[in-house]
């Protein structure tokens, strides 16, 4: 297998493989985000621009989330170029991915849901909810209401959240692990049933290597942390850091995410 080092090598090179695509790209994530530039040059839109801009936001939200798994498809069939962009295919790509990311993310959400039940979260919410509601009155406003809730009644809500926030850590972490997978069979097969097959997701995972798959994820990590640190440099530039950030920071990112997923599961096969 290729050591690690060299796939993240591969995929920050990856990105400027083919500046003319990058800056497409760039386009699509710039006019995708169009509104956080106005704000950002401090430029007033009234409501129904905004609601227009949201629209436009949200069709190319779908259109770049299925781009990145068109990367990933070129990558794992061992291409090396960057993919064209089409808007329509892009499109209906990111729907899909969609319906994966919410049955990767529901089962997750349940189990919380449940463990906040179970550890009394909710209950012990409700009580000093009701204790406020009693104090409330002419005299007593909520800030001197909530600060003359019992000690005996917070206690049990901080244990709840504890334990609730450590369970949903854990699962959510396992579960995004799982999700990079899925995507990345999204991408190979483009057949939702092959993402959402938790037995050959787990097959590929032990194909990679636990181990490994951690390791690449730490990487990753830090390398988004290194990465968002300098588009953060970027973005702060006034008027020309934020359409720089939008046009080729961000997607750079998100080009090298991918290439870099994809190396990963290419180089298991």
């Amino acid at each position: 297998m290729t050591s690690l080092i060299d796939l993240f090598k591969e995929a920050l090179v990856y990105p400027t493989k083919d500046y003319k695509a990058l800056v497409i790209f760039g386009v699509i994530f710039l006019i995708a985000n169009l509104s956080s530039v106005l704000i950002a040059w401090n430029i007033e839109i009234n409501g129904s621009v905004i609601s227009l801009l949201a629209i436009v936001s949200l069709i190319l939200y779908f259109v770049t989330e299925g781009y990145i798994l068109s990367v990933l498809k070129e990558t794992i069939n061992h291409g090396d170029e960057i993919p064209a962009l089409n808007i329509l295919e892009n499109f209906i790509d990111g729907l899909k991915l969609l319906v994966v990311q919410i049955v990767y993310y529901i089962i997750p959400t349940i189990i919380v849901l449940l463990v906040g039940w179970v550890s009394g979260t909710y209950s012990a919410m409700a009580e000093i909810l009701a204790f406020i509601g009693n104090t409330i009155s002419d005299t007593v406003d909520p800030s001197m209401a909530i600060s003359a809730v019992p000690q005996d009644l917070w206690a049990p809500l901080f244990t709840g959240l504890a334990i609730t926030g450590i369970v949903a850590i854990i699962l959510y972490l396992i579960f995004g692990l799982l999700l990079e997978i899925a995507m990345c069979r999204l991408a190979k097969y483009g057949d939702i049933g092959e993402a959402i097959n938790f037995k050959e997701v787990i097959a590929d995972i032990q194909a990679i290597g636990i181990g490994r798959f951690i390791a690449w994820f730490i990487i990753l990590f830090i390398c988004a942390l290194v990465l968002g640190f300098v588009l953060g440099i970027i973005t702060s530039i006034p008027y020309i850091g934020v359409l720089v950030a939008f046009l080729v920071g961000a997607p750079f990112i998100a080009l090298f995410g991918a290439r870099a997923l994809g190396n990963l599961y290419a180089d298991a096969e």
